[in-house]
């Protein structure tokens, strides 16, 4: 017999003693089950990525340009520094002296010369009688003055004289073939830039005009239409053969040279391209420099400048080139600190937001947010940008975006690791450090809750004006000058106040990615023009009417103890959302007084009843209504029971079958829960009672009234309503009174007027009555 008793209740002491937490393995047991496998893997491939991403740590320069140097910065090895604005400056030289390229026009100006000389004085016979009748252009040509220059110009179209003018005509053009057959004629403009250069002609038709150079000759030795010099040898020849006509020679040099055209033209783009050709042939050895280790690269009191961040740079790269396998100690060791930080910010998620362990798609998107932020900051320290903006802001963004998602604390911690990546990340000192954390700090604190857009733009000026509180704090600690902490505090300012524009842009992506619903969506559902809030008081006016009495019970009750007032102020108004399907079947909908469920059984109704729960649940889904809603509307009546038709059914058993002793077991009239899992819905559900129930009282005297508040609240916890929902009861006697109080301003007293006796049935007195109204 004992031996059997023993064998009987070996496997359940077996189960007992395997389920003990002092057994070995229990804990790899609740760790897997908790998902904490795939935890550590997130947290593994973060810290894998976040070493990645600070190893590039070692093209990050720790000067800025314009930064200030209180000492020396001396070079730690000897190397070569390749100026580039050397190079600059000799390719502009040697493009500066390559002679600019001209190409010939093929004018034939004699010709064209002799043939317009020869038809002059007949254009000046036809033209008139004085120098204002001729045309202007011809005019300006011969320079003619008032009086004789015309007549005597049109003396030589008379057949007399014809034949002596051409012959004066042909010996001039013959003696300017013959002495000036080479003469090279520029633009005034291109003569007068390239004067005393020498520069480049070659005929037009060649393909490759740079290639095949004609001649190249001093600027001195060629001419403009207009130049004096070439009027001299003109005059020269005019002379020896217009002598006998007196005043005629000036007017044909003035003539000549307002009729020939320039024989060579600039060609710009052979120009360039010779140009550019003698700019690529300017070697790299004129820009290079050689520091030696230990010379001073940038003198104490001085500002850091481009060309200078310039030379620290190569002077970096060559320091860790020699380094050889020294530099992997230092890669090492920045490594284990940044595993340091992935284990404490580990160890600080599970402590305070274990339920990122079980939500794996929330820690890969902290995790990517942290990662994206760390790389932000990183290649932008690579550059030569501010460091102030954009080392600060994505730390800044990292901690907003988690003290909107989560709490203050949590984003502290978290703000402040990813402090600390970027700082090691950027090579920064304590001062660095210090600015990023006190925005951090004061960003968190003040994201308590977001009512307002305006808010994050006040948190982001908040901190800016803290961190250019710390930023002049450590700059003065840094021996900086003026005008680079002025300038820094500037960078800070724009970094607070540029991250909450930024976040108050992305606010609703933050909301979609973590799940979340911000007070500001909050506040938009509680608009009465909801499309959903908008059908429930048209098809239900009694449940919207009951709703709006709830969300204002709610809302004190919740504020009595701290809680979410606004949350359960939305959480009331759609609680009950799902009874617009059968509005007709629920109490405060029925206004012509037919009660529907007098003919259906009491199961048939329970089914309508409890279904208001499943209905509202698919209109949270098909309008879009936040998790955080659904919840009030899934969990406003836990696993209640329906009392009115548990106890029909209970009468109609007893009618039917008065003779079984059993009564009518309660578990098939209870709601199907779950039941309240947080503060906010435990307080919706006792509003959602306690409104109903008062409203249902004859005579809502406050001392009924607060009996009745008690009563139910008691009857909620004695039946494990209330046992999920962290709720003690200190909170539970506020939430009474809270609930009593408002009640009773619903249900106040009010003054019995004898103009009204009649409609409210309440008798006139001499003295002022006062009734519950």
């Amino acid at each position: 017999s004992c031996m059997f008793r023993f064998r009987k209740h070996r496997p359940r002491r077996a189960s007992i003693r395997e389920n003990r937490p002092d057994q070995p393995g229990q804990w790899w047991k609740a760790f897997t089950s908790s998902g904490g496998i795939a935890s550590v893997g997130i947290a593994t491939i973060f810290g894998i990525a976040a070493i990645a991403i600070v190893m590039l740590h070692e093209d990050v320069v720790r000067y800025r340009p314009g930064q200030y140097t209180a000492q020396d910065i001396p070079s730690r090895v000897t190397f070569e520094f390749t100026d580039r604005s050397r190079i600059t400056e000799a390719q502009n030289v040697a493009r500066e002296i390559t002679p600019r390229r001209y190409k010939a026009t093929n004018v034939d100006n004699w010709t064209v010369l002799e043939e317009e000389l020869l038809r002059l004085p007949d254009r000046l016979a036809l033209a008139g009688q004085s120098v204002q009748e001729l045309p202007a252009e011809l005019r300006d040509k011969l320079q003619l003055k008032l009086g004789g220059d015309l007549t005597l110009f049109q003396s030589y179209a008379r057949p007399e004289s014809r034949q002596r003018y051409e012959e004066a005509v042909w010996g001039y053009i013959a003696a300017l073939k013959q002495d000036l057959p080479k003469i090279v004629l520029l633009p005034d403009d291109e003569r007068t830039e390239d004067f005393e250069r020498m520069i480049v002609l070659y005929p037009p038709f060649q393909a490759k005009p740079a290639d095949k150079v004609v001649d190249e000759i001093s600027t001195k030795k060629v001419y403009s239409t207009s130049d004096a010099e070439l009027q001299s040898k003109l005059l020269t020849y005019a002379k020896r053969y217009f002598t006998v006509m007196l005043g005629i020679p000036n007017n044909i040099v003035a003539f000549t040279q307002a009729t020939i055209k320039p024989t060579y033209v600039l060609d710009e783009a052979a120009t360039t391209a010779a140009q550019n050709q003698a700019a690529a042939r300017v070697p790299d050895s004129v820009a290079r420099i050689e520091f030696k280790a230990n010379q001073p690269l940038i003198h104490r009191k001085n500002v850091i400048s481009e060309r200078d961040w310039q030379i620290l740079r190569a002077e970096q790269k060559q320091f860790i080139a020699e380094l050889g396998k020294t530099a992997l100690k230092a890669k090492l060791g920045l490594a284990g600190l940044i595993a340091l930080l992935t284990v404490a910010l580990s160890v600080y998620v599970v402590k305070y937001q274990p339920r990122i362990l079980r939500n794996h798609m929330r820690a890969m998107a902290i995790g990517s947010l942290m990662l994206s932020m760390l790389l932000l900051a990183e290649l932008a320290a690579i550059g030569t940008g501010p460091l102030y903006v954009f080392g600060v802001a994505p730390t800044l963004m990292v901690a907003m975006i988690l003290a909107i998602a989560y709490d203050q604390r949590f984003a502290i911690g978290v703000g402040s690791v990813h402090a600390l990546m970027v700082t090691a990340a950027l090579d920064q000192g304590i001062g660095f450090y210090i600015i990023l954390w006190v925005g951090v700090l004061t960003c968190c604190c003040m994201l308590q809750e977001v009512r307002s857009r305006s808010r994050l733009i006040e948190v982001g000026g908040m901190t800016a004006l803290v961190m250019i509180a710390a930023t002049v704090a450590a700059g003065g600690l840094s021996y900086d000058p003026i005008a680079y902490i002025n300038k820094n505090c500037l960078y800070v300012g724009a970094a607070g106040l540029g991250t909450g524009f930024i976040v108050l842009g992305i606010l609703p992506f933050i909301e979609r990615a973590f799940r979340i619903t911000t007070a500001i969506s909050l506040l938009e559902l509680t608009d009465g023009d909801h499309p959903l809030l908008r059908r429930l008081s048209t098809e239900a006016p009694g449940t919207y009417n009951h709703s709006v009495q709830v969300a204002n019970i709610a809302q004190e009750a919740a504020e009595a103890i701290g809680a979410n007032s606004l949350l359960c102020k939305v959480g009331a108004y759609y609680h009950d959302v799902g009874k617009m399907n059968k509005a007709d079947y629920f109490v405060e909908n029925q206004a012509d007084g037919r009660n529907r469920h007098l003919n259906l059984s009491p199961n048939v109704s329970l089914l309508i009843i409890v279904g208001h729960v499943k209905d509202g649940m698919e209109m949270a889904r098909e309008y879009g209504l936040p998790t955080v809603i659904s919840k009030f509307i899934e969990q406003h009546h836990g696993t209640s029971l329906v009392e009115y038709f548990y106890h029909q059914a209970c009468k109609e058993r007893d009618k039917v079958h008065p003779e079984q002793l059993t009564a009518v077991s309660d578990t098939q009239f209870r709601y199907e829960g779950p039941r309240p899992r947080s503060k906010e819905v435990a307080i919706v559900m006792l509003a959602d009672c306690v409104e109903s129930a008062t409203r249902a009282m004859g005579e809502p005297t406050p001392s009924r009234i607060e009996s009745l508040v008690h009563e139910l609240i008691m009857k909620r916890l004695l039946d494990g309503q209330l046992d999920e929902c962290n709720l003690n009861f200190r909170e539970l006697d506020q939430i009474e009174k809270a609930i009593v109080k408002t009640v009773l301003g619903i249900y106040h007293n009010r003054m019995s007027y004898p103009s009204t006796e009649r409609l409210t049935r309440s008798p006139s007195q001499q003295s002022p009555a006062v009734k519950l109204a």
